[in-house]
């Protein structure tokens, strides 16, 4: 309801009711379903402007969420991931399950809560996948236990440049980037509500996931709201969510990251550790790279556009061949640049490159970019 005051525009993930985008200047309260630029598209831009000029508030409850715990969850969770775990408590790492033919199939956000007891956050689209993945390989001698927290913790996600006095402003608790850094986590207390803030979030500003148990959330929401009114806090929906991530060339289960695909074609080389020790896909991978990979993600600027941006799965040609596909887009209100993430053959992915992209049937040039366009040092992040 409180979203709805606020002129959300609802879509569903897996069941859950998500704002899709914020209706504004007297806008109706209804999605117009179209594959070019429709009426959301101006209320989406002053979102993001928001959340770079000030500080956005993003409902991310659909997330799926578990908790792993028993004498040997360490050593399952870390046979169940390439990367590898976080050591000391509080401290989080964004870690990938492969399958046994070395694709990736599921990405988690893990938190070491204690020395026998993990959090792990991932996509609310593959909540039934990614939790059967996990029951699917748990040892069945009671050494490790599995909780489905999915429908008991909300998930609030504040980000801008003036998230930090937002913190302040609602929390005793210290948020200075001295004693929070980056990829870490802290329990905390909002109002009266005890809560998880965890520094991280999907959208490269400096921000956190507050993660709480799902009976407080109006009282946070409410707490955030009026704290924030004076720092220019609005809320976002998932639409300007997913502009500021491909300006960040962050990627998605089930597009840039797939079975379909190695977690190195996919750029997840600094998340993969074959060293580690052995862990599911590992062998199968180990082949893959000996073969040689078919594709490499890239970051591109397309051009010329008018009305409509890249969604996935537009045909991408070098010379009249098709070399690749999109695997998703949108506009970066950030760069003020449309932009695309694709695969295309390894050969031609360098920086420069020129390439072609099919949108609706219209050709439009398109040049490759580096990694991450927006704030690629991550100075944001980490400020």
């Amino acid at each position: 309801d409180r979203m709805k005051n606020l002129g959300a525009v609802f879509g569903q993930k897996f069941g859950w009711e998500r704002a899709n985008f914020f209706a504004t200047d007297g806008m109706e309260q209804k999605d117009d379903w179209s594959f070019r630029r429709s009426k959301w598209f101006k209320a989406v831009e002053k979102e993001c402007k928001n959340v770079k000029e000030n500080v956005g508030l993003l409902d991310m409850t659909a997330f799926a969420k578990c908790r792993i715990k028993g004498p040997k969850a360490e050593e399952f969770l870390d046979y169940l991931v390439a990367n590898k775990l976080p050591q000391k408590i509080g401290r989080v790492n964004l870690c990938h399950a492969l399958n046994t033919k070395g694709g990736v199939h599921s990405e988690f956000t893990i938190m070491k809560e204690s020395d026998d007891s993990f959090y792990l956050v991932s996509a609310g689209a593959f909540q039934r996948l990614d939790h059967d993945w996990i029951q699917k390989w748990m040892p069945k001698d009671g050494s490790v236990q599995f909780e489905n927290l999915t429908n008991s913790v909300g998930v609030l996600v504040v980000a801008g440049p003036k998230a930090r006095e937002l913190m302040k402003k609602v929390s005793k608790d210290d948020f200075s980037n001295e004693n929070f850094k980056w990829l870490s986590s802290k329990k905390v207390d909002i109002g009266y509500a005890p809560c998880t803030a965890i520094r991280v979030n999907f959208v490269g500003e400096l921000g956190w996931e507050i993660h709480h148990p799902l009976e407080y959330q109006n009282h946070i929401f409410d707490k955030l709201m009026e704290h924030g009114q004076e720092l220019g806090l609005k809320p976002f929906g998932i639409r300007a969510m997913n502009s500021l991530r491909v300006e960040k060339s962050y990627k998605l289960v089930g597009t840039e990251l797939s079975i379909e695909y190695s977690p190195y074609e996919s750029g997840l080389d600094r998340f993969i550790h074959p060293n580690k020790g052995k862990f599911i896909g590992l062998e199968a991978l180990n082949k893959w790279r000996e073969k040689g990979f078919s594709n490499k993600l890239v970051t591109m600027e397309v051009h010329n556009i008018t009305d409509a941006d890249v969604l996935g799965n537009n045909p991408i040609y070098e010379n009249g061949k098709v070399v690749g596909r999109a695997t998703g887009g949108d506009f970066g209100f950030r760069l003020n640049k449309s932009i695309a993430l694709g695969m295309i053959k390894p050969e031609l992915a360098t920086t420069g490159q020129k390439l072609k992209i099919d949108i609706l049937g219209k050709m439009h040039d398109a040049t490759i970019l580096n990694e991450s366009p927006y704030d690629p040092e991550n100075k944001l992040l980490r400020a």
